[in-house]
Formats: C-alpha cells, structure tokens, sequence
C-alpha cells in the first residue's frame, strides 16, 4: 500500500474511533478521488452516510461505490442495514418489501461467512416482512451454534435471545434478555439498541399486554437522570448520610447516566457516586470554568477542589451551556439546568429509557430562577418526577465570591439560528439562477413572512439563508416547512439539477444584539452564530441538522419532534466538537 494510501487509512481508524462520521466520509470521499478501486473506502465512505442518519442517499453510495464488489460480509451486510433502516421509516407494502429485500442482504452476508450477526438479523427481518417459517428455521440454525447456546459477550448472548424471540418463545427470551442485560460488558448504549430491536419485534407479536410488558422490561436500558441539590461545606457532617441515600437512589434504579453541574456539595457527592458505580457522569457547567469554580466551587472550602478535578476528569462529556463569562445574571444557571433536564430527556428518549431527577433538596420553595426549587418546579412542569434526598436547612455558609461585572457588555438572549444553503448553486447558469431566486428564495421568504414575530432576523446572500428564531420548536417547524416548500419532484421540473437542494443547520444559545450601522438595524452576533454557520455546509442535501443544545431545549419543552443522533463533528480552529442530530417530525 501506498505512503499516501495508508494515511487515509490511518485517518479512517481515527474517524471511527472518535464517532465522527463526517470526518470519515471526507476522508473517504478524499481517499476515493486519488484511489477509486479501494475497497476500504468504498465501503467506508457508504457507512459514514448511513450512519449520518440517510438511508437513501447511502444506498444511492451503495450501488456508485459498487459496495458489493467487495465482497465481505460487511459490505454485503451493508445493503441489509440500509434496506432495514428504509423499511423502518416505510409503510404496508413498502415496509413489507423493504424488510423482505433486507433479510436477503442479511443472508447472503451469512452464507459467506456464517457470522451469526448477520443470521439474526436475517431471521428478524425476514420475521418482520411476514415470512414467520423461514425466520423460524434460520433463528433455531442461530440458537444452535455453540458461540450463541454459550454466549461469551453480551452481543451472543442478545442474538440468542432474539433468536428465541423471533420463533415465537416469549418467556424464554425474556429469561436471556434479561440475562444479557446483567453481563459486565453489557453498555447503555447496547442495551438500548437491542431494545430497539426487541420493541421492532414484540409490535408483531401475537401476545398478551403482560407478556409484553415483561418482554420489554427484561432489557429496558438503565435510566438516565438529571441531578441537581445544594451546595454546602466541606466537612459538613451531614455529607456521609447524603451519599448513602443518594447511592441507595442509584441502587434501586441501576442509575448509569447521569447530567448535571459540578458545584460543591450535592453535585460532587452525586458526580462521585455515580463514578464509583461505573457510570457515565456527564457534566454541564453554566459558563466559564474558572468564573464556575470561582463562584461554585471553592466557596465551599478548598477541599473541594481536587474532588471537582477528578470528577471532571472521570467524567464521559464536559460542556459549556455558554462561552460566556459569569455576568451575575441567574438567567445563565436558569439556561444551564433547562439544558441538562433537556440533555437527560434526548438521551432517554433515543434510548427508550425512563427519566427522572434526583435532587438533594431542604423542602424551601423559592421564587427565584435559579436553584434547586427552581429546577425542582421546573421539572414537575415538564411532568417528570423526582426522587429527593431531604437535607437540613441549617447548612454552614459558604464564602463570598464578588463577581465583576461589566457595565459596558452589550445585551444577551436566548435564541434559536438557522442557516441553510442550496447544494449546486454554484453551477447554475444565468437562466436558472433567475427562476432559482424567482422558486426556491421566494418559497423561502414565504415561509419566514408565515411566522412574523418569530423571526427576529433575515439576511441572505447568493443562495444563503440566515435567520434568528425566538424559540426552538419555532426554529424547527420553520426549518420542516422550508424543506417541504421544496421538494425534490418541484425542483427537477423547475429545471435545477436533480442532486441540488437545501441543507439547513439549527443551533441555539446565547447570542448579542448589536445596532449595524450599514444595515440601519439590529444585528445578532456571537460565538454560537459562528457555530451554526460551520456545521451547515456539512450538511446532506435535504436534511435538517441541529446541535445537541438545540435538540436538547426542544426536548425539554416535550414538543413532537423526532431526534436521530448522527454523530460528532470536530469544527476544528478550537470550536470543538460538535454532538449533531437530524431533525425529523415527531411520525418518523
């Protein structure tokens, strides 16, 4: 292998180490340019798109990367994966068929290596197309094979359940599901995509409402909660019988998931307990670290410093609600914890998990914004519920920490960014340039004229779009309607080329408002314009991007919109990464 070959190859390794599937398929993409017949490549580049969330468009790369030249069982088990993914979103007939072809994929990938990953899935998507004899039979094949009848991982040991499923033994399956879900190596993440799977198969199952329950709670994936308590002192005594209530909490519930802040007191002992089980401890923190440490952190003692280093260290994530410093406004803990119960519920809902908060609360309501009564109310409006861990009112003070405020800093808000492009605009000619502005720009105004009010803000340039939402559930039904205005079949007739279309972007976060001179009027600007602006160039033709926080505050306003998590994208130029999701509506 070449010198230059290698390094896309090592370049891949990276990509699909660290999650980010767009990395992967530029890389790929690149790859394929200097070296068309790699076979890696081909195939990579294929399932960086799939797993981008985009079925079609990764079957369209299936058939143009001749994927199933490759011949190996990945690649071939490929073509069944994209089909499942269609025949999922599909229905009657359709659906029908689409599993059908799937359970062919599938088994052509089995014969050629007799890799039961590939035979399970098969047996269930033969299952799931109607086809109950033959699911059956190749289900007892996989139930016999000495690497599923004596599971070493959790992957055997769920294929053997499923295969148990698929002929029709409930309670049996039941039995190995739940046995899977209690292995070591059994992640949230594994459990929740084999609960996918088991809810795909028990919707076509002849059995009582009892059996169901069961079924599906014998691999219901652990809970994921959002914590939150007050702060206090080091030394408090007070701390060693809040720790054992808090872990009996995460006992009971087999809590693994956590989000939260990170501030002295309740947030470190809960942080700490969740660490100690194994879990996935994933912080939020307000604004800037050291304005957050200054603030809440070390005004419970020095002590606690170390204790929120290591925690923050062990910890799965580490996020910023905002760039900004600490501008004494209790507005930016109010956003904080709106987002972490936002990023709890996203979590939950993609794993099919239940939710709920654990706060070490003294009983004090307050009318405040900012605190844990106020998280506390905020949760109960949402509906969710709360376990409490009681703790005395009389908790020794904690020191002062003055906060320098700038009286100059320009005004802040919380709103919602939508950018969005036309993919081909560049190789328009003058004619199609005119009916382009004249069809698409002018579907687009009309739908920022539907919405008034909401939209704060609109510019464009070329074939650009930029606008300032108030809200996200405004955001989204703005960007679900600018897609449905163009549809692909209106497009073509309008004599634009068949690949072009919008890629739209959402994000949301604090932005500035400023007066622009040249305009006469208010202009938005800010680190997380910025933000929004990178991701959507990436986008895939026709899709609706959103960053987590954005998917995050919809989530906690509990609107009807569906969530696929597609990846991680690094925006390089110390942006960070990114946690993307597509946007679809709440009948996907």
């Amino acid at each position: 292998m070449e010198a230059a070959q290698s390094k896309f190859h090592h370049q891949f390794d990276d990509a699909l180490k660290s999650g980010d599937m767009f990395a992967l398929y530029e890389h790929a993409r690149e790859a394929i340019r200097a070296y068309p017949d790699d076979p890696r490549a081909r195939y990579l580049q294929t399932l960086a798109m799939a797993r981008l969330g985009e079925p079609v468009a990764a079957l369209e790369y299936y058939e143009r990367n001749r994927v199933a030249e490759i011949g190996s069982e990945d690649a071939v088990a490929l073509r069944g994966r994209l089909l499942k993914d269609l025949a999922v979103r599909s229905s009657g007939a359709e659906r029908v068929d689409m599993f059908r072809q799937s359970s062919s994929a599938y088994r052509k990938a089995y014969e050629l290596s007799d890799g039961y990953f590939s035979g399970i899935n098969a047996a269930t998507t033969s299952f799931l197309a109607g086809d109950r004899q033959e699911a059956s039979e190749l289900a007892s094949a996989i139930g016999r094979r000495p690497d599923i009848a004596e599971p070493q991982d959790y992957y055997a040991a769920a294929s053997g359940a499923e295969a148990m499923l698929v002929r029709g033994e409930v309670e049996r399956a039941t039995s190995l599901f739940a046995e899977a879900r209690r292995r070591p190596d059994a992640s949230p993440g594994m459990v929740a995509s084999t609960a996918r799977q088991v809810a795909l198969i028990a919707g076509e199952l002849s059995i009582s409402d009892e059996q169901c329950r069961a079924l599906l709670a014998s691999i219901q994936p652990t809970p994921v909660i959002h914590f939150c308590g007050h702060m206090f002192r080091a030394g408090w005594e007070e701390e060693a019988e809040i720790a054992r209530a808090v872990r009996a909490i995460l006992d009971e519930a087999d809590v693994l998931i956590a989000y939260g802040p990170l501030a002295c007191g309740a947030d470190i002992v809960i942080a700490e307990e969740i660490l100690a089980r194994g879990g996935e401890l994933h912080v939020v923190l307000p604004f800037a670290e050291d304005d957050f440490i200054r603030t809440s952190v070390i005004v419970g003692g020095e002590q606690w410093l170390p204790r929120y280093e290591a925690a923050k260290r062990a910890a799965s994530s580490v996020t910023l609600a905002t760039q900004m410093r600490n501008v004494n406004d209790d507005q930016q803990f109010a956003y904080c914890s709106k987002l972490v119960m936002g990023l709890a519920q996203l979590r939950a809902s993609i794993m099919q998990a239940k939710t709920f908060q654990l706060a070490v609360w003294d009983g004090v309501t307050s009318g405040g914004v900012a605190g844990t009564a106020a998280d506390y109310d905020l949760w109960a409006q949402q509906g969710g519920t709360t376990q409490i861990v009681p703790v005395p009112r009389n908790r020794p003070p904690l020191d002062y920490a003055p906060v320098e405020v700038d009286e100059g800093r320009p005004s802040w808000s919380l709103h919602s960014l939508l950018f969005a492009d036309f993919a081909g605009f560049s190789r328009l000619d003058e004619d199609r340039l005119s009916t382009f502005l004249e069809v698409v720009m002018g579907r687009i105004a009309k739908v920022l004229d539907r919405h008034g009010e909401a939209v704060l803000t609109r510019n464009s340039w070329g074939d650009a779009v930029f606008a300032v939402i108030s809200s996200p559930s405004q955001a989204a039904h703005i960007a679900l309607e600018i897609q449905a205005e163009l549809d692909p079949d209106l497009l073509t007739e309008i004599g634009l080329p068949p690949e072009g279309g919008m890629r739209i972007s959402l994000h949301h976060g604090p932005i500035f408002q400023h007066f622009d001179a040249i305009k006469a009027s208010k202009t938005y600007y800010g680190t997380e314009v910025t933000v929004a602006a990178r991701i959507e160039p990436r986008v895939p033709v026709g899709s609706i991007y959103t960053t987590q926080p954005f998917a995050a505050m919809i989530e906690s306003d509990r609107n009807n919109y569906h969530f696929e998590y597609v990846g991680m994208m690094d925006l390089a130029k110390n942006y960070g990464v990114r946690i993307l999701y597509r946007l679809g509506t709440g009948d996907e």
